[in-house]
């Protein structure tokens, strides 16, 4: 398999981490209290904060999308909510591969010039 190839894998993996990381924080929500209700407020919250802060400042066609290195800095913050998530939601080896993946990407991203797309 040639870079290019790989380049891409690495964005269509970074999208799939993205998904996981929505996963996660509808998970903790749903499992935050054994009240419908709040789980319901909680985890749909919880991510409808997430895809509104990534669309707006992260996406590749965000309205107002950061520059590095205030970007970088929101991706470690949405990845580690993420991360959080799950360890709250008693899902630790999940968190930690979440955790792994998204360093795993990110440091990809820099090194095969991806951080511009």
């Amino acid at each position: 398999m040639n870079e290019r190839s790989m380049r891409s894998l690495n964005l269509v993996f970074r999208f799939i981490l993205e998904l996981v990381v929505l996963v996660a924080l509808l998970l903790w929500g749903f499992r935050s209290s054994a009240d419908l209700l709040v789980q319901l407020v909680l985890g749909l919250g919880a991510v409808a904060v997430a895809i509104a802060v990534w669309g707006t400042f992260v996406s590749p066609k965000a309205p107002r999308r950061l520059e590095d290195p205030a970007r970088v800095a929101l991706e470690i913050v949405v990845f580690g909510a993420g991360t959080l998530a799950f360890v709250a939601a008693d899902a630790l080896v999940l968190g930690l591969l979440l955790a792994l993946s998204a360093a795993i990407s990110l440091a990809l991203m820099f090194a095969w010039g991806q951080r511009g797309l």
